[in-house]
């Protein structure tokens, strides 16, 4: 049926071209043409505005939050400042207590020096990131290394009290031996 319908307009070709829709008509497309493009438009102008907002919204959005970044970086360096002090007294002193055992008797060994120094070493490598990335996590990243310090120690200051209150035992107890 198709193929009869498209044989009879191209045999009647001519017949249709000196044909015209009424003026009617053209007023009627022209109509509907122009409402849709000027809905489109009003569609296009909505998007156009609601980008623009978002964007500028955005945009301040983005630069309080640097503000507020860069406030709190300083707010992690401040307390941190005060924090570091407060160990590294508690790590100065219990080293100053540890040399003060470090005699011919009871020296210090070499494996707990090269702990202590593998912990400066690690330290100096977190204390480098918090200066480049502030966060809460390289801060106590940094904290724990001074604790870890800090139990290392103690279990030094603890192995060599023993060891002297051994010492003195045995030297009572030899003292006591030579009485008898």
């Amino acid at each position: 049926m198709s193929d009869n319908f498209e044989k009879y307009i191209k045999s009647n070709k001519s017949a249709f071209d000196d044909k015209e829709p009424s003026e009617r008509v053209w007023n009627k497309i022209d109509s509907e043409i122009s409402s849709e493009g000027r809905n489109f438009n009003w569609i296009w102008k909505v998007a156009a505005t609601l980008f623009f907002c978002s964007t500028v919204y955005l945009f301040f959005q983005k630069a309080e939050s640097k503000e507020e970044l860069m406030a709190h970086k300083g707010q992690i360096s401040e307390d941190f400042v005060d924090i570091e002090s407060y160990y590294f007294q508690i790590i100065s002193d219990k080293r100053d207590l540890i040399y003060d055992f470090d005699t011919q008797e009871t020296p210090i060994e070499v494996d707990f020096e090269q702990d202590l120094q593998k912990l400066d070493a690690m330290y100096q490598v977190l204390k480098e990131e918090l200066k480049t990335n502030p966060s809460k996590k390289v801060v106590d990243a940094l904290i724990l290394n001074m604790l870890v310090r800090i139990d290392v120690l103690n279990e030094k200051i603890d192995e060599l009290e023993k060891s002297e209150q051994s010492e003195e035992d045995d030297s009572q107890s030899s003292s006591k031996d030579a009485s008898v």
